[in-house]
């Protein structure tokens, strides 16, 4: 739908961070150009790529700290440092923490090469020998360990703690949440990237500095358990569950089990907690709220505490105009400068959070309009060939990937439309009734082109005979299909490259963004 007017909108100029978006990964970034009686989005002026780093009043931690917060022994003593798990980016000023898994032992790489990076300690089971700096030495298992301090870390928190779960949508929903807060003043933290489960959480939380007001966090799980466990390392004063999709069918079976496993971040709610719940999600609004518990609902229904009355694309598919309400009262009208509808119910699940907390939901509205898209989400790329991408790699399943297409249908475009994609694992035994599903689904949109990776993709295409009703190329992984997918790209096209983190389809957006630039297509072009 083409854009249209609208002088109440918010928008800006020049990017915009927050400083409580603490990635510590690549964004690219969408700007935004001064509206005179339409909404523009300016696509051929993007920043370079920009690193964001871990913020620099992470919480030091003492040698007696770290010792009573993992039950360890102080073998040597070390000045107060940060954590970090990782000896690939381990700064100065740095503990380390030796992580000993079953696939892998951290402990490997404790080495005088460590020391001279910087170091200042070591938390383990044992250190190399001649090691000089810090060690405290755990007994036994240094996972449990790691999750002792987080709780430890938790324990000592007087901020305020919000958790994220779903299907789809977390890591967006956390960062326009943090946006959305940064005008109560206090100093707002994120949780880096997608770091989700209990090492990911766990690192969350031993890194939240000591000046937060109000810490967002993200949950995700594979199975049943794992929800309940992070929500106790966590325990978020309020829970979010934006919604329940075909993930992890391999390990849970059913939506229902999906359900009641994202459930199980509401089970431990203290009174005067806040759930907030997606109405519109009916296996969502089947979960159990504990008595006392203050319950918030997003969505499109008329119940809603916050609804989202409104979403369009606008600005060729480059934006989407949003207008939610508050209680049936109070409406607020912005453009997200984003790719995809599906991020008007993410920003309505952030203004029903932050809502809930006293920020005004005009507020909302112009903190929200300046989000900008998380890397390999959603993340629109202008190359130098004149390819334009949509680089949502990071991830997929059903929901997802017919969201993206939707998405990719909707962009103004001038060449073809091609979609690149990457099998959906961990489906389980309907795993390739959803493969053909995407596949008819590309074919209803009339996309031009369909790329796919993977054995699934393709044995969906040989069920339905679907190589015969539409143009698709196919290889068995990301990789080989990059010499035969760039045969069919010219420049002024639109591509959407997707698929699950395994297929590694970012290969893909590697082989596109280096590409030498392209002359304009024939007018009319043999597929065969």
């Amino acid at each position: 739908m083409a854009a249209f007017p609208f002088p109440n909108t918010f928008s800006f100029t020049k990017s915009s961070f927050s400083k409580s978006l603490t990635t510590g990964i690549h964004e690219r970034v969408l700007l935004v150009s001064p509206t005179s009686g339409k909404n523009t989005l300016n696509t051929s002026n993007y920043s370079p790529q920009i690193t964001l780093c871990a913020p620099s009043n992470s919480p030091l931690w003492s040698v007696t700290d770290i010792a009573q917060a993992v039950d360890g022994r102080i073998v040597k003593w070390g000045p107060p440092g940060t954590i970090s798990t990782d000896t690939r980016t381990i700064e100065p000023g740095q503990w380390f923490f030796a992580i000993a898994g079953e696939n892998f032992d951290a402990h490997d790489f404790v080495t005088l090469e460590l020391y001279r990076s910087g170091c200042v300690g070591v938390i383990g089971n044992r250190v190399c020998e001649n090691w000089k700096m810090g060690f405290v030495q755990i007994d036994g298992d240094t996972v449990s360990s790691l999750l002792k301090m987080a709780t430890f870390a938790r324990n000592r928190l007087l901020g305020k703690v919000i958790a994220v779960t779903g299907s789809v949508g977390k890591t967006t929903t956390k960062t326009m949440i943090a946006l959305g807060l940064e005008s109560l003043g206090s100093e707002v933290y994120q949780s880096y990237g997608n770091w989700n489960n209990r090492i990911g959480v766990a690192l969350s939380l031993i890194g939240i500095p000591r000046n937060v007001g109000i810490s967002v966090l993200e949950m995700g799980m594979d199975r049943r358990g794992e929800i309940l466990e992070l929500a106790r390392l966590g325990k978020p004063d309020i829970r979010v569950i934006l919604n329940v999709g075909a993930s992890h069918l391999g390990n849970l079976g059913s939506l229902e089990e999906i359900a009641m496993a994202k459930g199980e971040i509401l089970e431990e709610a203290k009174p005067r907690d806040i759930c907030v719940l997606n109405a519109d999600d009916p296996l969502v609004m089947s979960l159990l709220v504990p008595p006392g518990v203050t319950r918030v609902l997003f969505g499109r229904s008329l119940e809603c505490d916050v609804r989202l009355v409104a979403a369009e694309s606008v600005c060729g598919g480059l934006g989407v105009r949003v207008v939610l309400q508050k209680n049936m009262e109070m409406k607020v009208e912005f453009v997200i400068p984003g790719l995809g509808l599906h991020l008007a119910l993410n920003a309505c699940a952030a203004a029903a959070v932050v809502t809930s907390i006293g920020v005004p939901l005009s507020q909302v509205g112009r903190s929200l309009s300046r989000y900008v898209p998380v890397s390999m989400r959603s993340e629109f790329i202008v190359a130098k060939s004149g390819i334009k991408i949509v680089n949502d790699v990071y991830n997929a399943n059903p929901v997802s990937m017919k969201a993206t297409i939707d998405m990719l249908q909707r962009i103004g475009c001038d060449g073809k439309r091609v979609a690149i994609l990457g099998d959906m694992l961990g489906l389980g035994p309907l795993e390739m009734e959803y493969h053909e599903e995407i596949l008819n689904y590309c074919l209803g949109a009339r996309i031009d082109v369909v790329g796919v990776a993977g054995k699934r993709f393709h044995l969906a295409a040989d069920n339905k005979n679907l190589m015969k009703k539409m143009k698709i190329v196919h290889a068995i992984d990301s990789e080989n299909l990059v010499p035969k997918i760039l045969k069919f790209l010219n420049m002024n096209d639109v591509v959407l490259v997707k698929g699950s983190r395994g297929m590694r389809m970012e290969k893909v957006v590697e082989a596109l963004v280096a590409m030498p630039r392209l002359t304009p297509p024939p007018c009319s072009e043999n597929w065969e």
